[in-house]
């Protein structure tokens, strides 16, 4: 019987919704092999210093008391001017962390593939999720669009957009810290120039790319942020590929518990119908009428996402690649 140094995992943000989502996975899954420790902002309430841990708690220490700990992994719940802060000196110190959300992107210029830092942007794994099964197929180009609830900017947005949509009704004037432009009713596309890519589109497309192992310039995704508080909804264009042939890949790539799962063709496709479900759920593929390739929908639940299933499955990513040692019986 041979083991492996037990990890000690970190989680940062453990008070806010991502954490608390975060923890919930993390509980009684095979990577906490040793000690997990919880940190916050140094301004948390004295009401929340502890954390949800299964049936009991778990101390937070405040994000000061870092530097005094040297975790194998760190997943960060982050807000991105909090991240810009703290996540390049914990890089520095050769610890491997996982970006749950997207406060890295544009802040710290790494890839979701490189050994510093792996975000966990839902959008990534949801596009990565149904183009993986296909790339063998003979892809030649992918076109998706994205739509995201307003817990993609955390806890902060999904509180505003329900203060928003009261203060609508009410005829009050809405807040406007998270959303300066209002979300309440309406669509924002990423904060860019028009005739622009964004940060967060260009490094999700890149990285939906490399986890599918098809070529950056094969893959362009446009993201923005819808009126609902949480979940992800994708239209997918994906091009060279024959219907036939992709339905029986995402067929075989499903299923069974999996992270990708078909639903029936009189199933719900949209966030609600996965509120609190981990994974990937797609459906609605047809053949383009001009007879080039496919389109689908794909859904799946950010929160439950971010912060649960697609972290893990990056840091099985990592132990399967030899970067992190995990305990063997």
């Amino acid at each position: 019987m041979s083991t492996s140094p037990p990890l000690t995992l970190a989680v940062l943000g453990a008070t806010g919704a991502a954490g608390d989502q975060l923890l919930a996975s993390l509980h009684g899954s095979p990577l906490v092999t040793g000690p997990v420790l919880a940190f916050a902002g140094n301004r948390r309430s004295p009401r929340v210093d502890t954390a949800n841990w299964g049936p009991g708690n778990l101390p937070v220490y405040p994000m000061t008391a870092l530097q005094d700990h040297a975790p194998d992994l760190v997943f960060s719940c982050l807000p991105p001017e909090v991240a810009a802060r703290v996540l390049p000196g914990l890089i520095g110190r050769g610890i491997y962390v996982i970006d749950v959300g997207n406060a890295s992107a544009g802040v710290l210029d790494v890839p979701l593939v490189h050994p510093g830092v792996m975000s966990a942007l839902p959008e990534r794994a949801v596009l990565a999720a149904v183009l993986a099964p296909l790339a063998e197929l003979g892809v030649t180009s992918v076109t998706a669009s994205a739509v995201e609830g307003a817990i993609r900017r955390g806890k902060a947005g999904a509180e505003e957009l329900g203060q928003q949509l009261l203060a609508n009704f009410a005829g009050n004037e809405p807040p406007r810290r998270v959303f300066p432009d209002g979300l309440a009713f309406d669509v924002l596309a990423e904060d860019v120039p028009s005739d622009e890519w964004s940060p967060a589109e260009r490094l999700g497309a890149d990285e939906a790319a490399e986890l599918s192992q098809l070529a950056p310039e094969l893959v362009a995704l446009t993201t923005c942020t819808g009126a609902l508080f949480q979940g992800v909804v994708m239209n997918v264009h994906v091009r060279g590929v024959q219907l036939d042939a992709a339905e029986q890949a995402l067929a075989e790539r499903g299923g069974n518990g999996t992270f990708l799962r078909a639903v029936a063709k009189n199933g719900k496709l949209h966030p609600r119908a996965v509120a609190g479900r981990p994974g990937v759920s797609w459906g609605r593929l047809r053949a383009d009428p001009s007879g080039d390739g496919v389109h689908l929908v794909a859904v799946g639940d950010n929160l439950a996402g971010a912060a649960g299933a697609v972290p893990m499955l990056v840091a099985d990513w990592l132990t399967a690649a030899g970067v992190l040692a995990k305990g063997q019986a």
